[in-house]
């Protein structure tokens, strides 16, 4: 999806009709849009969500009133007013121009209630000839479903809510409609349904023995699924107690009496963390030692008596062999010497080399000591460092439950601490903080039992099928019946691998674009990780040694940022994918991103690495940003790759404000003008 222009006719803040026309160059590909605060930034950004899906992100104000009030002010009773927005865009070589318009008719104060809606889809190929498609919504939601769209047009101040628990659902469903797996989630909410029926049927005709299995299918069936929904539902409340408890030590952090030791807590939380890691990487190292390496012990005991033994060997010159006996026994078997000799049974000349038979070495037993020779040093070497390295190993683990021990004291000490202060309102937010911890932990042991449950319940209806496969059916009918059921289970567990799969082959993709994104933009030698719950986290360090990575705003704004850049890349490459390679679903090609205040209250190295990032993450880049935001290192960075340029000017009927004007490739515009007749906003073209 190439943006190429939105129009808007009286939406909102903008009494009349503006039009944008977008960058679209290669190396000019970036829009760059100044607006004040509440100038009407965020308008522009759900102008477009609202005209492809007729939605409004939740923090639009008053939702509703879409009709300027300007215009609505302005109009006499009963009349019928109309507001629209259109955006024409580019995706896979057809042009597309998207107008959806709402007449209201005004009946009196100042709620608007609409009319009529009206959306109209024209589409033109490469004949040049335009036409309307029907339906319109199937159309855009092929091109960009709405659930992917809130990852192409945000709100760049709240981006970094992705790396919240609550997000996570979104992004795994973000990737489930990257792959297009509609039609395998059909399927598998219907199999099951089927499979009962089939199990009704088999249970009335298979006799007796097969009604009882299929009563018990039902029964672990049904127990299945009160269980998954039990933990879907547990999940969703550990999700929004891990946001709650972030939101409560978001306000203990800023509490001024509890801060100093809030901050403390953090750094021994920290302690722990890296202590239990370090106690679980040292126990993991021990099991190796034991598992792999202490039969050399054993072994070194026993060198003593092979050496022995290889030495009698070697008395009897077998070691070296002076001669393989196969060699001796072919001359024997093919009855000639090498001297040319007869070789007779029963003949002196045959008995003499049968002799040496006796005295030729075994090949195996030759090459057997030759190997063992070599890895004598190293058996010994290993078994007398074994002891050492267990103690070494033990007194990591000791260390680390040491560590482990005095963090958590210290952690539960700043607690009591916190409890005693004077203020109250910091005593209630460490209650809050203690009960939230309580609940998390009752809700994960209650996720690790039905876990645990469910194993037990999968394992018992796999030994149910083939007990009900085994059963000796007569009648044809009935015997039918099962072979469907046996194939209708067999395609679901079919269905749910592939589907497994494919969540996961995506998922890989994503996490290798996410790491890449990232280290073009971070600043601080971090690296990100999607890992196979679709939670997004930084790390320090790696491998064995890593530990979660302290976050600031600005690094959660990056790495949010780096998965949007990294979803848009995946597009990208699908576009490119063959369509024998392609891999499920449709979604793929080009496509924007349009992010309202990128920059935030970032310090300036954020802002510089953010803005140098920004043209490369897509094809197109629709920046709408406040001058303030945007002055110094921002315009900098993106001057050079600015196609567009617009400025959005506020005017307010307030008289108690500062009239502001920008100048911007050396001509000056009006930004904020006061003592308006009429609160609105206007759109002017820079460049």
């Amino acid at each position: 999806m190439k943006l190429i222009s939105l129009e808007l006719h009286n939406f909102r803040q903008f009494a009349g009709t503006h039009k944008i026309e977008f960058a679209t160059g290669d190396d000019r590909n970036v829009t760059l849009i100044y607006g004040a605060n509440g100038g009407g930034k965020t308008t522009l950004l759900n102008a477009f969500t609202w005209a492809l899906y007729g939605q409004t992100s939740l923090d639009f104000e008053q939702r509703d009133r879409l009709v300027s009030d300007s215009v609505w002010d302005d109009a006499a009773g009963d009349a019928v007013l109309e507001t629209s927005v259109a955006v024409a865009f580019e995706h896979n070589n057809v042009h597309y121009h998207l107008k959806r318009r709402v007449t209201t008719l005004k009946e009196g104060g100042r709620e608007q209630l609409p009319h009529t809606v009206d959306v109209q889809l024209d589409s033109m190929e490469m004949n040049g000839v335009w036409k309307k498609v029907d339906p319109w919504g199937d159309s855009i939601a092929q091109i960009l479903p709405q659930d992917l769209s809130k990852f192409f047009f945000f709100n760049g101040e709240r981006i970094e809510q992705l790396v919240q628990p609550k997000a996570y659902a979104e992004i795994q469903l973000a990737i489930k409609t990257l792959l297009g797996l509609e039609q395998y989630e059909v399927a598998l909410k219907h199999l099951p349904e089927l499979s009962k029926r089939l199990r009704a049927e088999l249970r009335k005709l298979g006799g007796t023995q097969a009604s009882n299995i299929v009563n018990e299918q039902d029964e672990v069936r049904e127990a299945i699924d009160r269980l998954e929904d039990e933990r879907r539902r547990l999940n969703g409340e550990h999700r929004h107690l891990g946001d709650e408890k972030e939101q409560v030590l978001g306000l203990l952090r800023a509490n001024g009496p509890a801060a100093e030791l809030q901050k403390r807590r953090d750094d021994q939380e920290r302690a722990y963390n890296a202590a239990v890691e370090r106690q679980a990487r040292a126990r993991e190292a021990r099991r190796n030692l034991l598992s792999r390496q202490s039969y050399k012990v054993l072994l070194a005991k026993l060198l003593p008596d092979v050496e022995q033994a290889a030495m009698g060997l070697r008395d009897q010159g077998q070691l070296p062999a002076p001669l393989k006996r196969q060699f001796v026994e072919e001359l024997l078997n093919t009855g000639t010497c090498i001297c040319g000799t007869a070789l007779r049974p029963g003949a002196e000349p045959h008995a003499h080399v049968e002799r040496w038979r006796a005295k030729a070495g075994l090949a195996e037993v030759e090459g057997a000591w030759q190997q063992l020779q070599g890895r004598i040093g190293e058996v010994r070497d290993v078994a007398a460092g074994l002891p050492e390295q267990l103690r070494q190993v033990n007194a990591d683990i000791a260390t680390a439950i040491e560590d482990a021990r005095q963090a958590a004291a210290i952690v539960s000490d700043v607690s009591a601490q916190i409890k005693k202060l004077p203020a109250e309102d910091a005593q209630q937010l460490e209650s809050r903080l203690t009960k939230l911890d309580t609940q998390i932990i009752d809700n994960r042991r209650r996720v690790f039992d039905i876990e645990r449950q469910l194993k037990e319940k999968d394992d018992r209806a796999a030994e149910l099928r083939k007990l009900l496969a085994k059963v000796e059916i007569t009648d044809k009918q009935s015997a039918v019946i099962r072979r469907r059921i046996d194939v209708n289970d067999s395609a679901h567990a079919a269905f749910q691998k592939m589907y497994d799969t494919a969540c996961e082959f995506v998922r890989t993709r994503l996490d290798r674009q996410i790491r890449d994104v990232f280290s073009r933009i971070a600043v601080k030698s971090f690296y990100p990780e999607l890992n196979s719950s679709f939670e997004l986290h930084l790390w320090k360090g790696s491998g064995d040694d890593r530990f979660p990575a302290p976050k600031s705003t600005g690094e959660n704004q990056i790495l949010s940022l780096s998965f949007i850049g990294a979803l848009v890349a995946l597009c990208r490459e699908r576009a490119k994918e063959d369509e024998n390679t392609k891999f499920l679903g449709h979604m793929g090609g080009l496509y924007p991103i349009v992010m309202d205040a990128p920059f935030g209250n970032l310090d300036n190295t954020y802002r510089q690495q953010i803005a140098q990032a920004l043209p490369n993450l897509a094809s197109q880049v629709v920046v709408l940003s406040s001058a303030a935001q945007a002055e110094g290192v921002v315009a900098d960075e993106l001057e050079g790759r600015v196609g567009a340029k617009y400025v959005v000017t506020m005017k307010t009927t307030k008289t108690d404000i500062n009239s502001e004007r920008l100048v911007l490739d050396d001509k000056s515009f009006d930004y904020v003008v006061p003592a308006a007749d009429s609160d609105h906003a206007t759109i002017e073209r820079v460049r």
